[in-house]
């Protein structure tokens, strides 16, 4: 039987499926938070989809306190507000779940006497509520768990600046990379019956090598390792430097990791990439910038933190992330307000699908979002409404509280990904300007360092000083083109042109025509 071919989507058609589509998307208030800043690394396990008993999720709030809710299927959350987890302040780590006993296990560190001691708390049943804490010896901050198929966990912890793997007994920790000061690392784990495969990500963030993106495998839950493989070494972009190193999960033996990766220094233009041991080892899921001058607040990129989660029976990978919006501007800080965005790749086509945005512009910053890494006909998100962009620890902005929102999103609400085609290389060019200052038209030409550039398609988007959009065109095939700005008032403003992956930006002045 003949294949049906895949088309791509007009622009105007991805407008439609998504104004239909969003209509589908449950979103439920499942606690509040007073702690704005919930990860400073990458997106971090706060969501457990168990497709036996049900969904759970965890959240820091106010002053060292552990926020924990369930849904058991089919039913409503469990505590209109979260239930406290511990007695005493704890700095939440990240959760998992016992696969056999289908209850929570959730780790986090505390200070005593100088020295970060480790803390898993463990529920008595799904959902229960009833927590048991156990502390485990030795220097561990910014502790992570993963637990394998018969629920034993093993831990991400950051010990004298480097990442180091331990198991919750006490004995000497092994050595996985360099990471620095800064949390930038995330661990990932396979609960498939007969593997015992863990990965640990990380970034270095002091040093010659800051921004270098690392992996490093166990297939044996510990017991031999794998050589860490410097994976920004292969990206096939001249964005590949890694700020907040990644997300992973495991297909079986088959890790899928997502990372943002930009050029090591404008954090104004991000890519996020989907790794794995297949061939090509890297797809690019998603390439945004946002315009010369927008403020995106602390340890941030303009895409960024994204997530992961598979569907096993049909091969899917889904991805979910926060992206900030230059036109969405929080007039208390100054800073760009964020929405959730997602994206999905099909069956054997392992290319990523047209991105579409989850949430809609309003006066909340909707950050650090988590998809859950098992997927069926729904994708499970956990993300942070902020009412005043920015971090309250930062100095931006007072501090607020804030809903913890709960997205159920059907996998047909995101566009289909269309049929195998090969990554577009990523070309670096410029722009010139031609004249700068101008009265009211110029001219764009597209050039790289060896020939013009013509475009098969070509995007263009101009913003003020303030982060404005006022203007907006598409150019296909040419390597110079006209624009226009007659209608928007003499200034400063900042030109995107984007083609594909590539993108470039410049300022352009507009000047007052003379008597």
């Amino acid at each position: 039987m003949r294949k049906r071919p895949q088309v791509r989507l007009t622009i105007t058609a991805l407008v439609a499926f998504v104004a239909v589509a969003r209509a589908q998307i449950v979103a439920e208030t499942i606690g509040y938070t007073s702690r704005d800043r919930q990860m400073y690394g990458p997106a971090i396990r706060y969501l457990v989809f168990d497709s036996l008993s049900g969904t759970h999720a965890v959240w820091k709030d106010g002053y060292g306190s552990i926020r924990y809710n369930f849904r058991p299927r089919g039913e409503a959350w469990r505590w209109p507000g979260g239930m406290v987890v511990n007695a005493y302040p704890r700095s939440l780590g990240s959760l998992d779940i016992n696969p056999a006993s289908h209850s929570a296990i959730i780790c986090a560190d505390h200070l005593f006497r100088d020295t970060h001691i480790l803390s898993l708390f463990t529920d008595s049943g799904p959902g229960a509520g009833r927590f048991r804490e156990r502390q485990s010896s030795g220097e561990c901050r910014f502790t992570l768990v993963g637990t394998n198929s018969v629920g034993t966990p093993k831990f991400a912890v950051l010990s004298n600046d480097s990442l180091v793997y331990r198991q919750f007994v006490s004995f000497s920790p092994m050595f996985i990379g360099r990471v620095g000061a800064f949390p930038a690392f995330n661990l990932a784990t396979s609960k498939q019956r007969a593997t015992g495969w863990y990965g640990y990500i990380w970034v270095e963030t002091e040093g010659p090598d800051t921004g270098a993106l690392f992996l490093r495998e166990t297939s044996n839950n510990g017991q031999t390792w794998f050589s860490a493989s410097r994976l920004s070494d292969s990206v096939p972009s001249t964005l590949s430097r890694s700020a907040l190193a990644g997300s992973g999960t495991y297909d079986s033996a088959t890790i899928h990791l997502l990372a943002d990766l930009y050029d090591g220094s404008d954090v104004l233009h991000s890519q996020i990439w989907h790794y794995s041991k297949r061939s090509p080892a890297w797809r690019l899921v998603h390439d945004y910038s946002c315009p010369s001058g927008a403020r995106l607040g602390d340890n941030a990129l303009a895409a960024d933190r994204p997530s992961i989660g598979v569907n096993r029976a049909l091969g899917e990978q889904y991805a979910v992330w926060e992206q900030f919006d230059p036109d969405n501007i929080d007039p208390a800080t100054g800073l760009c307000r964020a929405d959730i965005w997602a994206a999905r790749t099909a069956g054997a086509a392992r290319n990523w699908s047209p991105a579409i945005r989850l949430t809609e512009p309003d006066s909340t910053s909707k950050r650090f979002p988590f998809l859950a890494e098992v997927v069926n006909d729904t994708l499970h998100i956990i993300y942070f409404a902020d009412q005043v962009a920015g971090f309250w620890e930062q100095g931006q902005g007072p501090q607020t509280t804030n809903a913890v929102m709960y997205l159920r999103v059907p996998v047909n609400v995101l566009p289909a990904a269309v049929a195998e085609a090969p990554v577009a290389p990523v070309v670096p060019f410029q722009v010139a300007v031609t004249p700068n200052p101008f009265t009211s038209t110029t001219t764009i030409r597209l050039f790289t360092s060896s020939f013009i550039l013509h475009p098969s398609s070509l995007a263009i988007r101009v913003h003020d000083a303030a982060g404005c959009l006022v203007h907006s065109s598409l150019g296909t095939g040419s390597s110079s083109f006209t624009l226009d700005l007659r209608s928007v008032p003499p200034g400063v403003y900042f030109l995107t042109a984007r083609a594909g992956p590539n993108a470039a930006c410049c300022r352009v002045v507009k000047t007052a025509r003379a008597d």
